[in-house]
């Protein structure tokens, strides 16, 4: 991992992208607000210590992103063509609901060529430690030029999709709304057992 710290100069321009989709999608645990932050400093975009305190909702572009980024995680590595074996547990208390904004999100790019502009790079911000990505969350939370709603950022178990950490701050001020709230147990649900399919995930 690169040794220098994240900086991030008040003169610089942060690359942004606005976000006007009517619906994000979350993943969560049954019983859990889906429209309450993280706030524990657990996640990879949390708020670290010592910096202001905020809070980060983590949103997918697509259900089947946000379900491979919560459900699955840590248990992808296995063998080529080997199923994914994730514990019934793990799977069955999930819920999925759709986010709406009201208003358009100003998103800093954290992936690709504007976060090479930042002086970073995928292999650090993808690591398993979370200290680079949490740090360069609160840089950007205080940056101004411009002020940012959340970080736009790659999936790191579907590469190819992107996700949204989106600031607390934003959420009021954007009119975050949830439906279609409903449980994604595999045992009920035909999106978990699409997705279950599509990867090859199996219960254990």
């Amino acid at each position: 991992m690169n040794g220098l710290m994240p900086l991030l100069d008040a003169s610089f321009v942060v690359a942004t992208q606005t976000v006007t989709r009517e619906l994000l999608h979350r993943v969560y645990w049954a019983g859990q607000d889906p429209l309450k932050p993280s706030v524990e400093g657990n996640h990879r975009y949390d708020c670290p210590p010592g910096s202001v305190p905020f809070g980060v909702l983590y949103l997918g572009m697509d259900l089947p992103t946000c379900w491979m980024e919560t459900v699955v995680r840590h248990n992808m590595t296995r063998a080529a063509g080997a199923p994914i074996a994730i514990p019934l547990d793990k799977m069955q208390p999930r819920w999925a609901c759709d986010i709406a904004c009201r208003k358009p999100l100003r998103l800093a790019q954290f992936a690709d060529e504007p976060l090479i502009d930042l002086g970073d790079c995928a292999t650090n911000i993808m690591a398993d430690s979370y200290f680079r990505t949490r740090t360069w969350a609160a840089l950007l939370h205080m940056h101004a030029n411009p002020a940012v709603d959340g970080l736009r950022y790659r999936s790191r178990f579907k590469s190819d999709r992107f996700c949204i950490a989106l600031f607390d701050r934003a959420m009021q001020d954007k009119g975050l709304t949830v439906s279609n709230t409903r449980s994604i147990d595999p045992a009920q649900s035909f999106e978990a057992q699409s997705i279950m399919r599509r990867y090859n995930v199996v219960p254990i």
